[in-house]
């Protein structure tokens, strides 16, 4: 028996071009007998009369009208132009209303106009003669009839700016009543876009309801007037969310959207989209936009809730980075009161084969028996029975003892972490804490967010060298609204203070949002990011750190590298929310804080070591290290004959691997300097705005070699090395490509190819997993509604340009990441509740199609820019296509 079960028929059955729901929008019987339910219009002349005002100039107004032009077209907006049309009006013995739509309308470009176009001026100067030469006569000019036909004028052109300064000319909105049957009849010639606008534009909102033009235009994919139409209307912010959450809570959200469809006539429907996760993401967006309760959304709650067990059981059983305080702190949090979720809980740990643990939690929510999964039955009669499969193999390989992980200690007594917590102790930190201290670590701690609400500060920690304040943000922040104040003066906008921090970006945001007594910027000098200072010593190899280990740009291999240990973060993932805190948490916040200052030590003792400048390097990283740009005039030796100046011979005459050399490509060549990139060498390139002197100083400052083209090469030349400018001949890239590595004889292997970000030269990447993909998916990222395309299954997306894609070669599958030469790091530092990288970029999740979310097991996360890449066959293809004459073994 072929039976689907818990979808309707619907669900699995897309709608087609051949069904009832599609119309004919042009059969204007048809959309009067199929207008949406709560909408009856009987039409007449205010809304299908059409416009009878005579819209052709007399002859008289003709000839004004030419000059205009003419003296437009010579003149634009000027004093003399302005005093012609001015003196016009006031000859005028018409109605000046009808005449400065007439025009306009007579205007070559009246129905795309742009802002500085000569009906913007027309409209403009009438505007402001009518303020400047008021008067009962010009006024009785303005009838609510004229009004109608001006705005059905307006709607013959494309630019809402211009119809808006026409309405206010024009004085609509005083009138708005009269535009009820047009909307009506907008509405039901299915022109939902008109009608949303009129709306707006005549605040009638209390006039109509959602199903009139708001839902159809969501189902059609049109959101583009959606924010700003509830902006004008708070009674439809809680509506329309409420609205889209009930439709959560269907079996299936496409087939609601099709019964809607066939009651209304609605066309243009995107199918591909009607799912519960465009419409979970558009309901996460309004309600952080518009500040709305989370009780309006119920079945957001419970979807958002589920993902949120799902996130930490993977955190739990697979990333093993959970403490078990974390662990049952985190767990309650995200499953509430959910009987649910209670239930869903015992059974995924039971899949897991933690079966002691299932029944901890089918006790502690009073889970009935008869919901608990069989094993669990069977190990609550007996305790003693085996574990599922799925352990027991992982027991098999525990063959010998593990050594359990040394983590680096807080080296200060615990006596020494002051909890500030009231306003006594606020006022001794403030007048002691700070009293003679030239350097302090500052980090700051906030519950895991794994909804759309805000992340609220819940610690600030400030170490100095023999002590480490913990400030209980919540319990200070409305006790003592001076003493922030007093803070921000005494610490962070004092420059002779060192403060040290790691990835500064995402802890200063969320001290902004959560107190607003601090206002200062980590660009001023006294603010040091070691994430910052890692990156320029990375570039020095003479710089040596004391303890060699491997890992990605993260506090935690920081510390290693320099203290010998890592960071235990089992405590990273805790309700710091909840009061009193743990012992175990009070440690992990100040050794946090303080082992800021101890990195500090090690690194400017290791650069003082090898005579390193470590105090300029520390002083440009607090500057921004800019480089002012010199704007060279030219000359007219600059403008002479162009002298050709021969190719020197390669500085290089022994073969290079490609992650040995690095590049930087003139604004000419930036289709090259992405085929260097995707051959895995570190190639920086010029924007079409940068001068072509920034070359020079990049190849200088950072020891790169120039590629360049035509004259400026000349211009270049001199400035470098021989052998250091190199000018591509050929026209073609791909020959390009090959000029360049035959002349530095760069050597690209397969394990090189796609090592680099395509888009901004990184090589730092986070290997991330899918449910950590999804859980972030599910969040912050703003809908996706863009359909992906059709080669996306079978590509690394990103790591190719667009003509990546003529490469018709065929090629065997090969593992695209197996020994790249890329920084490969875990994913402990990806904040999953902000969506961003360590360095404080905004991860893009958009540009991901759900496809790949659900089918690809591992992403690769760009540290610098946070585009995001996965493996496919694309790589294969590049190597065996288009790189097939470059790529050695």
């Amino acid at each position: 028996m072929n039976q689907r079960r818990g979808r309707g028929k619907f669900y699995y059955q897309k709608p087609n071009k051949n069904t009832d729901i599609s119309h004919n929008l042009t059969d204007a019987t048809m959309t009067t007998t199929n207008a949406t339910k709560n909408i009856e219009i009987e039409h007449g002349s205010n809304c299908c009369g059409g416009i009878k005002m005579n819209l052709e100039l007399d002859y008289e107004g003709l000839m004004f009208f030419e000059q205009l032009k003419q003296w437009w077209k010579m003149l634009k907006k000027s004093p003399p132009v302005i005093n012609l049309i001015t003196k016009y009006y006031l000859q005028y013995q018409g109605n000046p209303y009808e005449q400065t739509l007439r025009l306009m309308y007579n205007c070559q470009d009246f129905h795309s106009a742009k802002a500085k176009s000569l009906p913007f001026f027309i409209i403009e100067q009438f505007n402001t003669f009518i303020i400047e030469h008021p008067s009962e006569k010009l006024h009785q000019y303005l009838t609510p009839r004229l009004k109608l036909e001006a705005y059905m004028l307006m709607l013959k052109q494309n630019t809402s700016a211009l119809t808006k300064i026409v309405a206010e000319t024009f004085e609509m909105a005083s009138s708005r009543e009269k535009f009820i049957d047009l909307v009506k009849c907008m509405i039901s010639k299915k022109k939902y876009k008109e009608a949303c606008q009129s709306v707006i534009l005549f605040g009638l909102q209390e006039k109509f309801s959602l199903e009139d033009f708001l839902v159809p235009l969501i189902y059609q994919d049109k959101l583009f007037l959606l924010d700003e139409y509830l902006a004008t209307s708070p009674k439809h912010q809680e509506e329309i969310v409420v609205y889209m959450d009930k439709l959560l809570g269907m079996p299936s959200v496409r087939q609601a959207v099709l019964v809607f469809a066939s009651e209304h006539s609605l066309t243009e429907v995107k199918w591909e989209k009607m799912q519960s996760k465009p419409f979970k993401k558009l309901i996460t967006r309004l309600v952080k936009k518009f500040d709305l309760p989370s009780f309006l959304t119920p079945n957001l709650n419970k979807r958002r809730n589920a993902g949120a067990l799902h996130f930490l059981l993977q955190k739990r059983y697979i990333d093993e980075t959970f403490s078990d305080e974390s662990w049952k702190e985190m767990v309650q949090e995200a499953i509430g009161d959910d009987l649910d979720l209670q239930k869903e809980l015992v059974i995924q740990i039971a899949c897991y084969g933690d079966f002691a643990e299932a029944l901890k939690w089918a006790h502690f929510y009073h889970v009935d028996r008869e919901h608990w999964p069989n094993n669990v039955r069977l190990f609550a009669d007996d305790k003693h029975i085996e574990p599922s499969n799925a352990a027991q193999e992982e027991l098999e390989c525990w063959d010998e003892p593990q050594q359990p992980t040394e983590y680096h200690k807080f080296p200060l007594n615990p006596d020494e972490i002051f909890l500030v917590n009231s306003v006594e102790s606020f006022s001794e930190f403030l007048n002691l804490g700070l009293l003679d201290m030239d350097i302090v670590g500052l980090d700051c701690e906030w519950k895991p967010s794994f909804g759309g609400q805000k992340s609220e500060l819940a610690l600030m920690q400030i170490a100095t060298r023999k002590k480490v304040y913990i400030l209980d943000v919540p319990a200070l922040s409305s006790n003592v609204p001076h003493a922030w104040n007093e803070l921000n003066n005494s610490l962070f906008n004092k420059c002779d203070i060192l403060k040290l921090g790691f990835g500064f970006t995402s802890d200063i945001s969320v001290i902004k949002d959560s107190i607003s007594g601090l206002s200062f910027s980590t660009k001023q000098i006294g603010f040091l990011d070691l994430l910052s200072l890692r990156k320029v010593l990375d570039k020095h190899p003479e710089v040596v750190l004391p303890y060699a280990h491997t890992g990605g740009p993260s506090l935690t291999t920081l510390v290693h590298q320099c203290l010998g240990a890592p960071l235990d973060k089992s405590e990273q993932f805790s309700n710091w929310d909840k009061r009193p805190l743990r012992t175990s948490q009070l440690i992990y916040a100040a050794l946090d804080a303080y082992c800021l200052i101890e990195v500090y030590d090690v690194l400017k003792r290791c650069c003082e070591y090898v005579g390193f400048p470590f105090e300029e390097t520390c002083y440009n990283i607090m500057t921004n290290g800019k480089i002012p740009k010199s704007k060279q005039k030219k000359s007219k030796k600059d403008e002479q004959k162009v002298i050709d100046i021969p190719q020197p011979n390669s500085p290089i005459q022994e073969e290079i691997t490609a992650e040995n050399i690095r590049l930087v490509c003139d604004t000419m060549l930036q289709g090259l300097g992405k085929k260097l990139r995707r051959c895995g060498i570190d190639t920086i390139i010029l924007e079409n705005n940068q001068d072509h002197m920034e070359c020079v100083r990049i190849a200088l400052n950072e020891r790169r070699f120039v590629l360049t083209r035509g004259a400026v090469f000349n211009k270049l030349f001199g400035n470098l090395c021989a052998g250091y400018c190199y000018k591509v001949l050929s026209d073609d890239i791909e020959i390009q490509l090959k000029e360049v590595l035959d002349y530095y004889h760069i050597k690209v292997t397969k394990n090189h190819v796609f090592s680099r970000c395509q888009f901004c030269n990184g090589n730092s990447f986070v290997k991330v997993s899918r449910a950590t993909m999804k859980m972030m998916a599910s969040q912050n990222s703003p809908p996706r509604f863009n359909p992906p395309p059709a080669c996306f299954m079978d590509e690394a997306t990103g790591f190719s340009s667009d003509e990546d894609y003529d490469d018709d070669e065929p090629g065997r599958p090969i593992s695209a990441s197996t020994n790249r030469k890329w920084d490969l790091y875990p994913d402990e530092k990806i904040d999953v509740g902000l969506c961003q990288t360590r360095c404080g970029v905004q991860i893009q999740m958009a540009s991901i199609p759900d496809d790949i979310l659900n089918s690809i097991d591992i992403f690769y996360i760009c540290e610098d820019c946070g585009k995001v890449y996965w493996d496919g066959s694309h790589y294969g293809k590049v190597v065996h296509g288009a790189l097939h004459n470059i790529v050695q073994c």
